[in-house]
């Protein structure tokens, strides 16, 4: 049997075990590591505060590492592209940016491993356009700030997307795309009035597809004849995997709901029906519905079954039909032949007779 994996909570209480039990034991090494082994260490979280990954030089920015710890241990190790920073506390602060303080920045706490790296850039420039982040996973919001040298007021500002602009704000320079999704890839930029018109340069935004729209599948052929089981499947599957991330689906009928967010990506008609026909579509949500899907809709058509009066009726008429073509086409070839026979006695008693005139009216 495939042993389960503990929680991060579980954990926790291990480590707490295991951290004072080897205080008394006097060797704390061995067991610590084996703990690391036998685990799945959560990744750290770097956050910042203020939450962009772009600013101007000499302003301030502080990163907070998030993660799991050993108890009464709050040491973190800080990495700048890829080196070793001598600073140990959870929250790394950096006063009056330099351009040498851009670059990748990890962190890792106790009983995590190494966060996703931040990438934070220094500027020097009129106007600056900050984001939140570069990389989103479709769902999240993506904030917006039109951002002036020194916090040099601007106005009349535009956000652009690929050159296009999206939105307009007379004085407010922060927007917020509340749910991102595929359509807000790109390189976005603003422009600002202050004693001139500004332009920021462009950022890359990249927004990652966490499951593709999903396709309504039937189990049987079409159409369905009456009585039949139909088998219904909503499929579609995560691109990415997070932890804790979970699909739910739905099922509709000519717009009215047959099953409502259920973790199971199938519906079942047990015995279709003619009123069971129309159009069915499905959908698949996130749980928190962030990010919602719908397939497109396929048409059922249930059939029901005939009469076997019904089914005679047809068989009786259709030979009866057959008789009725076959009777009429043994008429014709004896009329034809009738005909021809008749035909050629004419023209013979016409021409012994010597009657030209008659023979060449009649042919």
């Amino acid at each position: 049997m495939k042993p389960m994996k503990p929680t991060a909570e579980s954990l926790q209480h291990l480590a707490c075990y295991v951290f004072h039990c080897s205080h008394q034991l006097g060797d704390n090494m061995w067991l610590f590591t084996a703990l690391l082994l036998w685990a799945d260490p959560t990744k750290a979280v770097i956050t910042l505060q203020p939450p962009w990954v772009s600013v101007f030089q000499d302003e301030n920015v502080t990163l907070w590492c998030e993660g799991p710890r050993l108890p009464e241990n709050s040491s973190t190790q800080w990495f700048l592209n890829g080196t070793t920073i001598q600073i140990l506390t959870p929250r790394y602060r950096i006063a009056a940016t330099s351009v040498n303080d851009g670059g990748e920045y990890r962190c890792q706490t106790g009983l995590s491993v190494p966060s996703d790296p931040i990438q934070l850039e220094i500027h020097r420039d009129w106007l600056l356009l900050q984001v939140s982040n570069r990389v989103f996973i479709e769902g999240e919001p993506l904030a917006l700030r039109c951002h002036g040298w020194k916090n040099k007021r601007v106005y009349n500002i535009l956000f652009y997307q690929d050159g296009k602009a999206f939105k307009f704000s007379p004085w407010n320079s922060e927007f917020t795309i509340r749910k991102t999704n595929v359509s807000h890839n790109g390189i976005y930029h603003c422009s600002g009035l202050g004693l001139h018109r500004y332009t920021s340069a462009g950022v890359p935004i990249t927004v990652k597809e966490l499951f593709p729209a999903p396709v309504l599948k039937v189990s049987s052929s079409l159409p369905i004849l009456e009585g039949n089981l139909v088998n219904l499947s909503c499929e579609t599957k995560l691109l990415l995997q997070r932890p804790g991330l979970q699909l739910y689906f739905s099922f509709y009928v000519d717009r009215k709901i047959l099953m409502s967010r259920n973790t199971s990506s199938e519906y079942q008609i047990l015995t279709a029906k003619r009123e069971d026909s129309g159009l069915y579509q499905c959908e698949a949500t996130t749980e928190d519905g962030n990010v919602i899907k719908h397939s497109p809709e396929l048409e059922l058509q249930v059939l029901g079954l005939q009469s076997p009066t019904s089914v005679w009726f047809h068989v009786l008429f259709h030979l009866a039909m057959g008789v009725i073509f076959l009777v009429d086409t043994v008429f014709y070839v004896i009329i034809h032949k009738e005909l021809q026979r008749k035909k050629k006695w004419n023209l013979e008693i016409s021409l012994d007779s010597g009657h030209e005139k008659a023979v060449s009216s009649y042919l």
